[in-house]
């Protein structure tokens, strides 16, 4: 029997009848991460939770809505994941989770670590993505999104400079290849129009294998040039970019109401519902962050509002 690919897999693990799904969620909190432990070690912690998605429609006028109930942490709704990898002091800052096979895959936005996630608080050390091309500098690859195509899966970048306009790409056994994506994250940056001063930010991408199309979703666009303030209030986007495999043919699609501060962080296609997503939001002003979840499907309508899920900041969502 043949094997089905690994994005078509992962989307077929429940059908279209399945209305309850089991989230995880995980932290990013930068400098927060630090901890000690009982041995006197210095280390560096995320927060994984559980959470249910339940998913609910109308009988009379077929409206579709989600919504999300915690699992409380006695019942195993909250996991510390504990990493002794760290680069400039800093380190355990995950910035996506994805589904790979029977693998929960996770990526530090600082080491470029990846690692597997086993028994729900165990990191497995899998590879160590190098910034760029991998080869001109000792650096961690900033990962902030992932996705399956095909048998691989795709790592990116926030894309606002040419180191972070590379993308690698992990085949099941984790060999590696490091693509240079300058043309595809351009072209999105014309789709959009912010000009050459402008920039666009990604941290949430998936490709869509039953559309066979790209789907990034940026969580901040700007027609100025960076300024660190201005940028954590103020341009936060609602636009859904939607991208032909080659990037020369670009549609974008505005997703409920735009609130400045916040950001596209992570999202999902729904399995067995592949028109339907559920995704995260970040605000990250000076030391206040939050995180919101919400969804969506990908005729633009919201089928669920931003609903505050923590007073932390999450930016990796997955359905297990």
């Amino acid at each position: 029997m043949t094997q089905k690919p690994a994005d078509i897999a992962r989307l077929e693990r429940y059908g279209p009848e399945t209305d309850a799904y089991t989230l995880a969620i995980i932290t990013d909190e930068d400098h927060a991460s630090q901890v000690e432990l009982e041995d006197g070690q210095t280390a560096w912690k995320s927060t994984l939770r559980y959470d249910r998605l339940l998913r609910q429609k109308d009988p009379a006028t077929g409206k579709v809505r989600y919504h999300m109930e915690e699992i409380p942490e006695e019942d195993g709704g909250e996991h510390q994941l504990i990493s002794l990898i760290a680069e400039g002091g800093r380190g355990a800052e995950f910035s996506e989770l994805v589904q790979f096979g029977k693998r929960l895959i996770t990526f530090d936005d600082r080491t470029g670590l990846v690692c597997e996630i086993r028994n729900e608080n165990q990191l497995i050390p899998r590879h160590i993505l190098m910034t760029g091309s991998g080869d001109e500098k000792f650096k961690g690859f900033k990962s902030e999104w992932a996705t399956l195509k095909g048998d691989s899966m795709v790592i990116g970048s926030h894309g606002k400079n040419n180191q972070e306009e590379w993308v690698k790409i992990l085949d099941r056994k984790y060999g590696l290849e490091s693509i240079n994506w300058h043309q595809n994250y351009q072209a999105m940056r014309n789709a959009l129009g912010v000009g050459e001063q402008g920039y666009v930010t990604h941290e949430a991408a998936e490709w869509h294998p039953y559309r066979n199309c790209w789907l990034f979703f940026p969580r901040k666009i700007s027609t100025s040039p960076f300024d660190e303030e201005l940028d954590e209030r103020e341009r936060g986007g609602n636009t859904l970019i939607i991208a032909s495999p080659d990037f020369t043919d670009i549609r974008t699609l505005e997703i409920g109401p735009r609130t400045p501060e916040r950001g596209v962080s992570s999202f999902k296609l729904i399995p067995g519902r592949t028109d339907e997503c559920i995704g995260l939001k970040s605000v990250e002003i000076g030391d206040r962050t939050e995180t919101y979840l919400f969804c969506f499907d990908l005729e633009g309508n919201l089928l669920q509002e931003d609903t505050l899920i923590g007073r932390y900041k999450c930016e990796g969502i997955e359905i297990l």
